[in-house]
């Protein structure tokens, strides 16, 4: 399903973050998971080891809440403001250039896209599009040239990938500022009338990030259905929570840059991979701003299969296990709490990749260690958790949240996260860039290896509980205690199936 431009009713969605409501029941959920942990380690020795993983948990949970919930969110009313006082004519308004990076896409995707760069409201004269095609077809070229739009194709291809495709175009261009929107995102006309005047309102701020936002439709694929709602908690409440803690993170698409900032590090930070978050970092330590503007002006598509959702996540951790690993990262001039904000998107990959293992370990190892403390209502500690997953979290969602569905793609995430990890730990070359339209579904060894690990991992777990289970009911374990342990490693293993029988 091609996307089309937000519509007036979804445009301000993500502006009302009601943070408090869904934060709330998710510190009850922590605190009593945190509790059943705590009363499991002290226990005994067999359960010692496990406190590293809690301690690593809490790392990540509790100065995220802090950094959710201590600081101001967007202030629409000023953002306004600043829109009436920043008017942009024939005279005030300043050049922009709008870059649409290509390669290999469908026509009938640019083309949708292309037709929404056209109807971009801006004084006469004053922008210029330009198709920056790392593909180098003469169907694009020909397209580009019937649209009115400049065609670049660089001489260093593929050098850099798409990065070396913004640097080459930045060399070439000399607007005041420049867009950036990836092949599937579709504008809304006034989306420079809504990013422009913010650049413009305060000389230190290099980049203007808007959300990447994505409809969840019943035409669509069931991954596709839940990976839009997957992204609304980061657009909508961490990246807005972030930016006024100054530590943004810029996605590449649907953002605006100051040229006289940018030029520092020639358009676009001098990496193979997410060069976008690179360029925002390396914008902050020269001392500019990049500021989040959470008004939905923009509108893509997500991966459509198994597949290509794996090969998205996997690149965006790659991104956040890169920058940390950099030592240049922690030798730059953010502050604290600025570092502290990226090392806590690296701890949120971390855990999930860690979850996999961990998560579902507490009850077999009970069976075999310490039945006696195998108890029916201590499985109740986990029932918040699952009340904030499947029901809290649809309610404080603005679009439609299919609840069942995100928990599949949890666990697709999960196993990305796991080969990205080691992937960065013990080879190289992962997580390269792949466009959003060359070969999504083509197979390779990493998707194939973390399936062939689920599969092993599942049947190593569920065999360890069955085997344990039975054995402690045939010596005197009342079958009720394990119960509501059993139905819950049942809905476990229930969302896990999309992602073992996938193709």
């Amino acid at each position: 399903v091609l996307p089309s431009a937000p519509r007036d009713d979804e445009k301000y969605l993500y502006c009302k973050l009601n943070r408090f409501f869904l934060i709330g029941f998710d510190l009850i959920a922590a605190l009593s998971i945190g509790a059943s942990t705590w009363l499991m380690v002290k226990t005994g020795p067999a359960f010692y080891w496990y406190g590293v993983y809690a301690v690593l948990l809490f790392i990540f949970i509790y100065p995220s809440y802090a950094i959710l919930c201590f600081r101001r969110g967007f202030d629409l009313p000023g953002h306004k403001k600043t829109l009436e006082e920043t008017p942009l004519n024939d005279e005030t308004a300043p050049t922009v250039d709008i870059f649409l990076p290509v390669c290999k896409e469908e026509t009938e995707v640019l083309e949708n896209t292309w037709e929404h760069i056209q109807k971009l409201e801006y004084p006469a004269g004053k922008i210029q599009v330009y198709v920056l095609d790392d593909g180098a077809e003469e169907r694009v070229a020909i397209r580009a040239r019937q649209f009115g739009f400049h065609y670049i194709v660089r001489g260093d291809r593929p050098h850099l990938k798409k990065a070396g495709n913004i640097r080459w175009a930045f060399a070439r261009t000399t607007g005041d500022y420049y867009a950036i929107f990836d092949a599937d995102f579709c504008p809304r006309t006034d989306f420079l009338l809504e990013t422009v005047p913010v650049c413009m309102a305060d000389p230190k701020i290099a980049i203007v990030q808007t959300p990447q936002y994505f409809r969840s439709l019943k035409e669509q694929s069931w991954v596709e259905q839940a990976a839009g709602p997957h992204q609304e908690y980061f657009y909508r409440l961490v990246q807005t929570m972030r930016s006024a803690w100054g530590a943004t993170v810029c996605c590449g698409s649907n953002a605006v840059y100051r040229r006289e900032a940018l030029a520092e590090v020639g358009g676009a930070a001098e990496v193979e991979s997410s060069e976008d978050m690179f360029t925002g970092v390396q914008m902050v330590d020269r001392g500019w701003r990049v500021v989040y503007v959470p008004v939905i002006l923009a509108c893509g598509v997500c991966p459509s299969t198994i597949r290509s959702y794996f090969a998205q996540q996997a690149r965006w951790c790659s991104g956040s296990v890169t920058l940390l690993s950099n030592r240049e990262f922690w030798a730059t001039k953010l502050s604290f709490t600025q570092k502290l904000c990226f090392a806590l998107g690296f701890f949120y990959y971390l855990t999930s990749a860690l979850g996999i293992f961990l998560n579902t370990i507490p009850g077999p190892l009970l069976l075999w260690a310490n039945p006696k403390l195998l108890i029916y209502y201590n499985m109740f500690f986990g029932v918040p958790g699952i009340i904030h997953s499947l029901v809290i979290t649809p309610l404080w969602a603005r679009t439609r949240y299919p609840p069942i569905k995100v928990q599949y793609t949890n666990v697709i995430v999960a196993y990305a996260c796991i080969s990205t990890i080691v992937g960065c730990l013990f080879q190289k070359g992962e997580g390269s860039w792949v466009s959003s339209g060359a070969n999504k579904n083509s197979k390779n060894t990493r998707y194939r290896n973390m399936r062939i690990l689920a599969w092993i991992v599942t049947i190593l777990h569920y065999g360890n509980l069955i085997t344990a289970v039975t054995w402690r009911l045939l010596h005197g374990l009342v079958w009720y205690h394990v119960l509501p342990m059993l139905v819950l490693e049942a809905f476990w293993l229930f969302v896990s199936h999309r992602f073992l029988f996938a193709s």
